[in-house]
């Protein structure tokens, strides 16, 4: 009985540490994907995808935001590193997913056209042989 005491409390003091470590993590993490979503420009990206298609779409996934250093200060280098690492993913994600919702827009637009001039050449051309 006493080993068995013994160990639950050797395991609660070494768990302790791991658990609340975990949880400031999570939040490290929850707060930099808030603060991305809030700080990356989605407008900019999405033109950049409309306007240079693929090389705006690349330029999205090469290009990583960085964190503000004003949320960062005082904080543990723990907590600094975890939040850095999820604010550059998801402000990648961020930049890619409108880079190429941008790309997206340009090419149904550019089809668009296509049907119409091709529509335009069709019926013109039906018009001239009557």
């Amino acid at each position: 009985m006493r080993v068995l005491a013994l160990s639950l409390a050797t395991a609660s003091v070494i768990a302790a540490p791991v658990m609340v470590s975990a949880q400031s993590t999570q939040r490290a993490c929850v707060q930099a994907q808030a603060d991305a979503e809030h700080d990356v420009n989605g407008l900019l990206w999405m033109a950049a995808g409309f306007f240079f298609g693929l090389l705006g779409v690349g330029a999205a996934y090469v290009i990583e935001p960085t964190p503000p250093a004003m949320k960062l200060m005082g904080k543990s280098s723990e907590y600094v590193a975890v939040y850095t690492d999820c604010y550059k993913r998801a402000g990648r994600d961020i930049q890619v997913k409108k880079a190429i919702t941008g790309c997206v827009v340009a090419g149904l637009l550019e089809v668009s056209a296509y049907a119409c001039c091709c529509l335009l050449n069709v019926g013109a051309l039906g018009a001239a042989a009557q």
